[in-house]
């Protein structure tokens, strides 16, 4: 919320500037997100007195006016028609620049020199109204700079009120308490207390006082709704609230001084012309309204309405309708202050998304009894108008009431770190407001109904110390022994597996848990059963995901409007329903690759290696790649390409682990992905526990290693495993390692041509040639046996 800073010093009395102001509050109460000076630019624009307006003799649409400054009289050329002899306006002498860093100087205008400028409202950055020049009340003073005039030399602040404090901070009166304590001064804000008159011209009812605990309705007649006084336009402008008339001004200038929304209704328009039934009740459902913004709103049952006997006139606690505003034709009206349920109010923003000053007060809940002071202060200032006020009806079926909350002094002093004295601790507490009696280590604090958040000592240990200084509190050693926490192993495993990752070229993603429905459909995932969220925050966050690739891909299309290829990764769980109450969840990793230029399936092997890589550092060994066939619901077999996939799974188990290949390029089509993509997507706790931690030291080779190199010929039905696996088997003990290092594909000849390299050595000796040699003929000779290969020699 922005706040003025010379309100705040009216309501404080505090001396402090603004920028001590902000020092103040950023330490001991609220974070201060900005701030902004007004009236910087407006030091050379002044009042000025309309003396002559006479034709332009060159110009039809034009005029010369000669204008009294105080200082000077000069000639100025003029081109709005609303002004006259006799007018005060703001005059921007030679050398003003004004806001979008217009400089005003002396011009010729066909013809005729000027020596200055007439200012409308948006020239001088007070609005958006361009339509004529901006006439100022008759008893300005000429030559006095609009700044002053104006209230603009003011300073606004941006203040984070945190909900925990929406109750009495989102308003200038409990920033001033907190500005007021925080300079040891008692605050004091007092208002002219309400008449308990009864009138028969209003009566209420409250459907369920549950959801209207209190609802205050006061009817004054003699209303002439008119501009706003300068005052108060000023403060409202200052905090970016746009003017709008009197009544309206007065009901937004008491909320933001108070935090108490209200509302005015037009007596006649809501009822017979000599009495005005008020319901609040919940709404029907599909009943309509049309809102003060023009919108209309279709309602249901869990909405709460203000009603009379035919219809709604305003949506309780959000916004009021338009049937029922404020006009210049409004003789009398009725003045709404209420409280509502924080949960019912919360509840109808979001089902009808419609955020107002009102909601985000009454969503965080609001003292019942501050209904009362800010309909006294409306109604004080309407009189000021020239108002009339004619009763009241006030419906509290339960009112709010003090509580008390028993204070350790000694344990407050345990907790802080810090032993605040006695006196200085009542009297934090005093300034805040709240009535403190006992003496000795244990006192007691009622607590009054504007401070919501306050329900146990812990809380009132939060204040002393925030009044008192959190920086006051000398550091000191713990008195107690400490001990590391136990770890968690599942955290342990992940963060280890993060960072094998993120070394070999990842990099990490975060999403949401949640997918809509079109997302599961473009990824093959709709036959899936999914768990729906009863209340999304938006359609796209519908269902809790099944998988992390439908997210994943989005990311991919965002990241190739940037990026020719690059590597991430992402864990996380996703969910399945089951019969408990809870969802099942699995941890998941998922990562993906896109090569700038992909053929022959490269990016099927170069993720290959990188999962080689992850599960070397892991200690998963004797793993293979076998023919996916997805079975489970982790994965729906459509997503991924018909022939670059596999399942992972350990020899001697048939339970798979995960997956790897390339996305079916249908699904890519569908996420407007134009590019190969390969993904890999294990299961978390299996890796876990096929993982071993402990690394086998292994002594280095004394004696070398021979390498030999072969190619072949094989159908394009050969797996490249069966070879590796052939290869070992019919090498022995003495084949150390086998790596493919070429691949071509013959489609039209249905082969595919295979390089592979193979490493020798024996741990007592250095192997002969001729040892070599032989091996090599025995690993031929069962390939051409074995896969008909056609090996080239």
């Amino acid at each position: 919320m922005k706040y003025s800073y010379n309100w705040l010093r009216d309501l404080s009395k505090t001396n402090k500037t603004a920028d001590q102001i902000i020092d103040a509050l950023m330490m001991h109460s609220f974070e201060v997100e900005g701030i902004e000076k007004k009236g910087e630019g407006l030091e050379k624009v002044v009042i000025g007195k309309i003396l002559e307006i006479n034709k332009h003799p060159n110009a039809d649409r034009l005029q010369l006016t000669k204008i009294d400054i105080g200082a000077m009289k000069l000639d100025i050329v003029c081109g709005a028609s609303n002004i006259k002899v006799g007018d005060k306006v703001p005059v921007a002498i030679i050398g003003a620049i004004l806001p979008g860093n217009f400089e005003i100087k002396e011009a010729e205008i066909r013809g005729v020199k000027s020596y200055g400028m007439l200012c409308a409202e948006d020239e001088l950055g007070l609005g958006k109204n361009h339509s004529g020049i901006f006439i100022l009340d008759e008893e300005t003073k000429i030559g006095e700079k609009i700044s002053k005039t104006l209230g603009l030399d003011d300073t606004t602040f941006e203040i984070k009120v945190l909900p925990d404090r929406g109750h009495d901070c989102l308003s200038h009166i409990g920033v001033a308490r907190e500005l007021a304590a925080l300079e040891n001064k008692e605050f004091d804000y007092k208002i002219k207390k309400i008449v308990t008159k009864k009138t028969s011209a209003l009566t209420v009812k409250i459907e369920d006082k549950n959801l209207c605990p209190r609802y205050m309705g006061a009817v004054m007649t003699g209303i002439k709704v008119q501009e706003s006084p300068s005052w108060m336009k000023n403060r409202l402008q200052a905090i970016g609230v746009n003017p709008i008339n009197n009544i309206v001004d007065a009901t937004n200038y008491v909320m933001m001084e108070l935090g108490q929304p209200l509302h005015a209704f037009d007596f006649n328009k809501i009822g017979n012309g000599k009495s005005v039934n008020i319901k609040v009740r919940k709404a029907g459902d599909g009943e309509e309204i049309k809102l003060l913004d023009e919108t209309v709103k279709k309602l249901s049952s869990d909405d709460l309405v203000i009603a009379n006997e035919s219809k709604a006139l305003a949506i309780a606690g959000v916004m009021g309708g338009e049937d029922s505003g404020i006009n210049e034709n409004t003789l009398s009206i009725v003045l709404e202050s209420a409280n509502f349920n924080a949960t019912s109010i919360r509840r109808t923003r979001t089902r009808q998304n419609i955020k107002t000053e009102a909601s985000d007060r009454y969503e965080k809940e609001i003292d019942p009894n501050l209904t009362e002071i800010a309909i006294a202060r409306l109604i004080g200032i309407i009189e000021s108008f020239g108002g009339k006020f004619e009763g009241i009806v006030d419906v509290y079926p339960k009112p709010a009431k003090e509580w008390k909350i028993k204070l350790n002094l000694e344990y407050a002093s345990k907790l802080l770190g810090e032993k605040i004295p006695e006196k200085q601790a009542l009297k934090i507490l005093n300034l805040l407001g709240l009535k403190t009696s006992g003496k000795g280590k244990m006192i007691t604090v009622k607590i009054p109904t504007i401070r919501i958040d306050l329900k146990t000592q812990e809380d009132l240990i939060e204040e002393l110390g925030r009044i008192y200084g959190y920086e006051k509190i000398e550091s000191s050693s713990p008195i107690v022994s400490i001990q590391a926490a136990k770890i968690n192993k599942l955290r342990k495993f992940e963060r280890t597996v993060k960072e094998i990752l993120s070394g070999i070229g990842f990099s990490e993603i975060y999403n949401y848990s949640f997918y809509s429905l079109k997302d599961a459909g473009l990824a093959n995932l709709s036959e899936i059963k999914h768990l729906e969220l009863e209340n999304p925050m938006n359609p796209d966050q519908a269902l809790l995901r099944t998988s992390l690739i439908p997210n994943i891909l989005k990311n991919i299309r965002e990241n190739l409007k940037n990026l020719n290829d690059f590597c991430i990764f992402e864990i996380g769980k996703i969910y399945f329903p089951n019969r408990e109450v809870l969802p099942e969840e699995k941890n998941m990793l998922v990562g993906a690759i896109v090569l700038e230029k992909d053929k022959k399936a490269e990016s099927f092997f170069e993720l290959k290696g990188y999962a080689d890589a992850l599960f070397e550092k892991l200690g998963i060994a004797d793993y293979y790649f076998d023919n996916l066939e997805c079975s489970s619901s982790s994965a729906s077999l459509a997503l991924w390409h018909e022939t670059r996939c596999s399942e992972l799974k350990i020899k001697g188990k048939n339970e798979g682990f995960g997956y790897l290949g390339e996305v079916n390029p249908l699904v890519l089509a569908n996420f407007d992905i134009h590019k190969r993509v390969a993904m890999f997507e294990f299961n978390m706790g299996e890796l876990r526990k096929i993982s071993k931690p402990e690394k086998e030291f292994i002594q280095i080779r004394k004696y070398p290693v021979s390498s030999r190199d072969i190619s072949m010929l094989a159908s394009l039905e050969i797996k490249v495993d069966d070879i590796l696996k052939n290869i070992r088997k019919s090498g022995g003990s003495l084949v150390l390692n086998v790596e493919l290092f070429d691949i071509f594909d013959f489609k039209e000849k249905n082969e595919t041509s295979f390089a592979f390299r193979i490493f020798f050595g024996a741990p007592e000796r250095t192997l002969k040639n001729e040892e070599v040699d032989e091996i090599i003929g025995k690993i031929i000779q069962n390939l051409e046996k074995d896969f008909k290969v056609k090996v080239r020699k």
